[in-house]
Formats: structure tokens, C-alpha cells, sequence
């Protein structure tokens, strides 16, 4: 009786088996091609929840591109108006540069040799000397203002 039992619980777990592989998907349509029978029609419900989920997912994905093609745009707008105003600087630049051109072309020959004899590094001052002027321009200040303070105060 041990051996029945045992048969039978084997034969149990074979069925269970077998019947769990022969109601998946796959193995339907394998029965159904090899049988020659078409493999039965959605029912509506399965069509239009078929419908909705890819709908929903289409749905999501123009999302996704129209916010992608809004932040680009906006992007290009910002660079656009740094060209802009780029542009209005370089030509503002530009009538500066021209207005000083045409300045100097009205300079005499002669007057734009002096100046530049006057730039030309020979006559450039020491940066030394020019400190030394500094000071002594605040020290003789200095001393007068407190002289000034000292005659006018009494």
C-alpha cells in the first residue's frame, strides 16, 4: 500500500505538471498550429485594454518629445538673444572705432609724429619718479595744511 501511495503522488505531481505547461500561451498555439485550427479571436475587452495601455504609452512618449522639443527651443531663444546682443555691442564698437578713425584722419601729419614721439618708450617716464612725485605732492599737503591749522587756529 506504501508503493500505491506513492505512485499516486507521483502521478499527482506529474499531472499538476503537465497541466501547468499545457495552459501557458506558447504551448496553446503549439497545439493549435500542430492541430491546424486558428488560435481564437481577443474578446473586446482584451482588444480595447490592448488599445488603451498603447495609447496611454504613445501618449507619454509625445510628452516626452514636446518637452524636449520645448526646452531646445528655449535654448535656441536664449542663444539667439546672446547673438543679439553680441551683435548690438560689436556694432556700437564698430561707430566708436570708425568716429575715431575718422578723427584721426582729420589729425595733421605733423601733430601724429609728436604724439608718437611722445609715446615712443625713450620718453616714458620711470614709474620710480612718479611715486617720488606722489609723495612728495602729499608730504608738501600735508605740511601745509598743518602749518594753515596751526596759524589760523590761534
Amino acid at each position: 500500500m506504501n508503493v500505491q501511495i506513492v505512485i499516486a503522488f507521483i502521478a499527482f505531481l506529474i499531472s499538476a505538471l503537465a497541466g501547468g505547461v499545457a495552459s501557458t500561451d506558447v504551448i496553446r498555439r503549439l497545439l493549435l498550429k500542430l492541430l491546424g485550427k486558428e488560435p481564437p479571436r481577443k474578446t473586446y475587452a482584451e482588444r480595447l485594454s490592448n488599445l488603451t495601455s498603447s495609447l496611454a504609452k504613445a501618449s507619454g512618449e509625445v510628452d516626452t518629445l514636446l518637452h524636449e522639443m520645448t526646452r531646445v527651443a528655449r535654448e535656441r531663444q536664449q542663444a539667439v538673444k546672446n547673438l543679439e546682443v553680441g551683435l548690438a555691442d560689436l556694432e556700437k564698437r564698430e561707430k566708436e572705432l570708425k568716429g575715431n578713425i575718422e578723427v584721426l584722419e582729420k589729425v595733421p601729419i605733423p601733430v601724429a609724429e609728436h604724439f608718437a614721439r611722445l609715446v615712443e618708450p625713450s620718453q616714458k617716464r620711470s614709474t620710480r619718479r612718479d611715486y617720488m612725485l606722489f609723495i612728495s605732492g602729499v608730504l608738501v599737503t600735508t605740511i601745509v595744511a598743518v602749518v594753515l591749522q596751526l596759524t589760523l587756529g590761534k
